[in-house]
C-alpha cells in the first residue's frame, strides 16, 4: 500500500510543485515518471534478490530506503535534487514490492493465499483510492513537503512489524556473482519501447524518432532474451521461464493491468470533456467503484481458495468484457446511471481478477524461485500501468486519424468534436472488450495447481513465525 499510496499522493502534489519552483511541466512530470520508471525496472532484480539473500533483509532493507529516500524529498533543495531522491524512493519501493507476494506465497499455507494475495491488492486499489485526497489536503494546509514525510512514520510502524513477524532466512546465501548485466539490459529495453509509446502522444513527435526508439528497445530486448538464455544466472529462473502455465498466467496479467490501467486514465477524460460532468462528479463516479474494488479483490481471492483461480478468473473477465460491450454502445445522450453502472461492472470486475491470477502465477512458482516468480509478476502489472495509458492513447489518436484528422504535428484536442470524441472512445473500449476474449482464452488453456505441488519448503516455514 505504501508505494501506490506515495504515486498517487504525489501526482496531485505535482502542479504545487511546479508552481512553487517556477519549473517547466516537463520537468515536473519527471518527478513522476523518475519513481515509475525506478520500481518497473528494479522490481524484477529484487525479486531475485529476495529469493538469494532472504525476504525479510530486502523487505526491512527496502523500507530503509524508502523512508531515506521520503525524508531527504521533504528536505530536497532544488528540482535536481528531488528527482535523484525521488529515485532512491524508488528503489526501496522496488524491494517492498517485488517481495509482498513472494512472503504471502512462502508463509501462508494454500487455503489463504488467494484471499490474502487479493487482500494485498485491494490494499494497494486502497493507496491509489485514497492518495488523491490526501495529498490534496496536506499540500494545502501544510506544504508540499509534508506529502513526504507523512511517509516517514508509516514507514517505521512497517519496519516494527516487518522485524518482529517476519522470520530471517534459514538457507545460506549464495556465493557466485549477481547477474548485473542483465537488468541493465531489461531497464534499457523497458525505457525504449515505454518512450515510444509515450513520445508518440507529443504533436511533432517525428516518426523516425518514435522507429528508433521502438526498434531500439526491441533490438536490445532480443539481446537480453538471448543472452538470458545462455547465462548460468539469468535474471528470470529457467525453471519459471519453461513453465508454459506460469507464463501464461503473466500474460493475462500483463493485458488486464494494461487494460485497467488505460481505460481508468481516459475515463475521466470521457466524463469531463465529452460528457461535460463537473469535475468533482466525475472524481466521485471514479472513486466508488475504486473504493468498492477494494471489497472485492480480497472476497474474489476467498473465492478462488475454495473455487480454483481458472474459474473465479475466467467469471471476473466475462464481467469486464460485458460491461465493455455496454460501454461501446455510449452516444451523448447515454444516461449517467448506465456509464456508473458500466464504470462499477468493469471496474470491479477487473479488481475481481487480480487476486485470483496472483493465486494462480504463484502456485506455478517452484520454492526456489517464489522471489522470482513475484517479481516478474510486479514487473509486469507496473509495466501494463505505465504502457497502458500511452497505448490506449494510441488507439484513441489512431482512431482520430482514421477519421481524417490530420497528424500534422499540431495538438489533436483542439480538433476534436463530440462525435469525433465518442468515435475514439468506442474504438477503446471494443479493443478492451476483444483484449478480454483473448484473456479469457489464454486463461482456459491455463493448468490449475493442486495446492500439494508447490508447497513451502519446511525450512522455510520456522515453528514461531508469525505470518
Amino acid at each position: 500500500m505504501i508505494g501506490a499510496l506515495d504515486m498517487s499522493i504525489v501526482n496531485i502534489t505535482v502542479p504545487t510543485i511546479i508552481k512553487s519552483w517556477q519549473i517547466p511541466i516537463g520537468v515536473g512530470s519527471l518527478i513522476i515518471i523518475s519513481y515509475m520508471l525506478t520500481i518497473t525496472g528494479l522490481i524484477l532484480f529484487m525479486g531475485k534478490l529476495g529469493d538469494r539473500y532472504g525476504f525479510r533483509l530486502l523487505f526491512i532493507l527496502g523500507l530503509v530506503l524508502f523512508g531515506l529516500g521520503s525524508l531527504l524529498c521533504g528536505m530536497a533543495a532544488d528540482i535536481t535534487s528531488l528527482i535523484v531522491f525521488r529515485v532512491l524512493q524508488g528503489a526501496g519501493a522496488a524491494m517492498f514490492s517485488a517481495i509482498g507476494p513472494a512472503v504471502i506465497t512462502t508463509y501462508l499455507p494454500p487455503s489463504a493465499r488467494g484471499r490474502s494475495l487479493g487482500f494485498l491488492i485491494a490494499m494497494s486499489a486502497a493507496g491509489y483510492a485514497l492518495g488523491p485526497g490526501i495529498g490534496g489536503f496536506v499540500s494545502q494546509y501544510a506544504g508540499w513537503r509534508w506529502v513526504f514525510f507523512l511517509n516517514i512514520p508509516i514507514v517505521i510502524l512497517a519496519l516494527l512489524m516487518s522485524w518482529y513477524c517476519l522470520p530471517p532466512a534459514s538457507k545460506k546465501v549464495e556465493q557466485k556473482p549477481l547477474n548485473f548485466t542483465g537488468p541493465a539490459l531489461f531497464v534499457a529495453a523497458l525505457i525504449l519501447l515505454l518512450s515510444a509509446f509515450t513520445f508518440y502522444q507529443v504533436p511533432g513527435t517525428p516518426d523516425a524518432v518514435l522507429l528508433l526508439l521502438f526498434f531500439g528497445g526491441v533490438i536490445i530486448a532480443g539481446f537480453f532474451a538471448f543472452r538470458e538464455r545462455h547465462n548460468p544466472d539469468p535474471l528470470i529462473s529457467l525453471a519459471l521461464v519453461r513453465n508454459r502455465d506460469f507464463k501464461l498466467g503473466i500474460l493475462a496479467c500483463l493485458i488486464i493491468t494494461t487494460l485497467f490501467s488505460g481505460v481508468t486514465y481516459l475515463m475521466p477524460l470521457y466524463l469531463i470533456n465529452s460528457r461535460h460532468l463537473d469535475p468533482t462528479l466525475a472524481g466521485l463516479i471514479m472513486t466508488i467503484p475504486a473504493l468498492l474494488s477494494i471489497l472485492v479483490a480480497p472476497a474474489s481471492g476467498s473465492f478462488a481458495d475454495r473455487h480454483g483461480s481458472i474459474r473465479i478468473s475466467m467469471i471476473a473477465v466475462g464481467l469486464a468484457a460485458a460491461g465493455f460491450l455496454i460501454f461501446f454502445t455510449f452516444n451523448p445522450l447515454t444516461l449517467v446511471l448506465i456509464i456508473v453502472a458500466g464504470l462499477l461492472i468493469t471496474r470491479v470486475s477487473t479488481a475481481a481478477f487480480f487476486g485470483p491470477n496472483a493465486r494462480l502465477i504463484m502456485g506455478h512458482c517452484p520454492p526456489g524461485s517464489v522471489g522470482d516468480g513475484s517479481g516478474v509478476m510486479m514487473t509486469v502489472r507496473h509495466v501494463g500501468m505505465v504502457a497502458g495509458i500511452a497505448f490506449f492513447q494510441s488507439v484513441f489518436a489512431i482512431r482520430m486519424y482514421m477519421a481524417g484528422i490530420p497528424r500534422n504535428g499540431t495538438p489533436l484536442v483542439s480538433k476534436l468534436t463530440p462525435a469525433l470524441s465518442v468515435l475514439g472512445y468506442q474504438a477503446v473500449f471494443l479493443v478492451s472488450f476483444a483484449l478480454c476474449i483473448i484473456v479469457i482464452i489464454i486463461i482456459r488453456m491455463t493448468r490449475e495447481v493442486p495446492d500439494s505441488e508447490y508447497s513451502p519448503a519446511p525450512e522455510l516455514l520456522p515453528p514461531d513465525a508469525m505470518i
